[in-house]
């Protein structure tokens, strides 16, 4: 073999085996690092790290094959010691456990809960609750019949935790459950005649929903932030119906359509996020910002472009900026005057967290840090080598601690700044 194909392979492997020259190996960032399992590797992606008090919790999945024997773990925020594990005998008479979404959990202080995301009979239908901080399961209770969907969102307040649910060609429900007993009620019940009627006409399927934290107004009063999507009958058009509801009275304060101009790039549903008495909303190509609390039109919107990478796939609020992700630029603008701040390339898109100022995600096989002002890169974090990559799961933190896991340990890594 010549020299010259001998210095090629050389420099391949070398490619190959070592991450970026701005990459820090995570041993020089790291608080600890405990296996999950030795079994198998992590096949979720993670319910996002609850944390209370000197308590995280983080998963396993050691058989991803058949019946998903998921297991929790809280882990001792100091040490990563193990303090309990819940499998799912636990749960019973639920017999599986999936912790594939960090969209679909509430936390109030010790107390964690979760929900199926029940689609067309493909999976169990139960709510349950945890103590983190004991390690136990307080109740579980199976969700009503009668819907298509259920429990694609969990968001909460206080004592109650909203669950969507949905007869996809009838009507949309949010379900109200009392944290400490499990009690469900209704809370509305939407059908096609309470949507704007511009979209009447189209007799929508209520098919996906996305809705926004719990906030309240000046007074007190609580809201939250529907994202009402379907598709109509001809499947030509693509429905986004803004609901604004008032939790406190029980009323609605205003509907409003949302679509973009590009009906051919209108296909993406609507995220949304509140922040600073606005709502950020990411609708196919499209970011728009509407008031919270009463109907006063589109503030501002932005063209995000026309590839199918172009499509909001994340926003969220942080120090007056409304910011979001395609699948590989980052977007921001001030939200009150709506002028682009930047546009950069990034990845992360779903799984962006912001903790303490900072934008944490994964990129790749790696933990990134990015400030939210200016859009830059501060801090790459790589796993040692012959170490799984981190997974695809959200980062959560507190005190100067990242929580996020590979697919087999679980890390506590220093914050930025720490």
């Amino acid at each position: 073999m010549n020299s010259k194909l001998i210095i090629y392979f050389f420099y391949i492997l070398l490619i190959t085996s070592c991450t970026s020259c701005k990459e820090e190996m995570v041993n020089n960032n790291v608080f600890w690092h405990t296996p999950l399992n030795q079994k198998s590797l992590i096949y979720d992606s993670g319910l996002g790290y609850p944390i209370y008090k000197n308590t995280v919790v983080f998963h396993s999945t050691p058989v991803p094959n058949g019946t998903v024997e998921s297991i929790l773990h809280g882990l001792d925020t100091k040490t990563g010691k193990e303090k309990w594990s819940l499998t799912n005998k636990d749960f019973f008479p639920k017999k599986t456990l999936q912790f594939d979404n960090a969209d679909y959990y509430y936390q109030n202080e010790n107390i964690v809960v979760c929900s199926d995301f029940y689609y067309d009979q493909t999976r169990e239908h139960y709510v349950y609750a945890i103590d983190i901080e004991k390690g136990k399961v307080l109740w579980i209770k199976e969700l009503p019949s009668g819907y298509t969907e259920m429990g694609r969102i969990v968001r909460g307040s206080g004592k109650y935790a909203y669950i969507d649910a949905a007869d996809r060609y009838s009507h949309f429900s949010l379900l109200r459950v009392d944290i400490e007993t499990g009690e469900l009620s209704k809370m509305l019940n939407i059908s096609n005649e309470d949507l704007p009627t511009s979209l009447q006409q189209f007799k929508p399927s209520f098919r996906i929903c996305t809705f926004s934290d719990v906030y309240k107004n000046s007074s007190g009063d609580e809201f939250i932030a529907l994202s009402l999507n379907g598709v109509s009958e001809t499947r030509k058009v693509f429905l986004m119906s803004l609901y604004v509801y008032n939790l406190t009275k029980q009323q609605k304060a205003y509907t409003i359509p949302v679509a973009c101009e590009d009906s051919l790039h209108d296909e993406d549903y609507g995220r949304i996020c509140y922040h600073d008495g606005k709502l950020i909303i990411g609708k196919g190509n499209e970011v728009l910002c509407y008031d919270a609390y009463e109907d006063k039109g589109a503030y501002w919107k932005h063209f995000l472009g026309t590839a199918g990478n172009d499509f909001a796939m994340q926003v969220f609020g942080c120090d007056n900026l409304a910011l979001g992700f395609t699948v590989d630029r980052l977007f921001a603008y001030d939200i009150n005057s709506g002028n682009e701040l930047y546009n950069v390339p990034a990845a992360g898109s779903n799984t962006a967290n912001v903790i303490d100022g900072v934008i944490y995600q994964r990129d790749g096989s790696d933990l990134q840090m990015r400030d939210p002002k200016n859009g830059k890169e501060l801090k790459r974090i790589a796993t040692s080598r012959n170490e799984q990559a981190f997974s695809s799961s959200r980062p959560n933190g507190a005190d100067g601690k990242i929580y996020i896991h590979t697919y087999s340990d679980a890390y506590c890594i220093k914050a930025w700044g720490k």
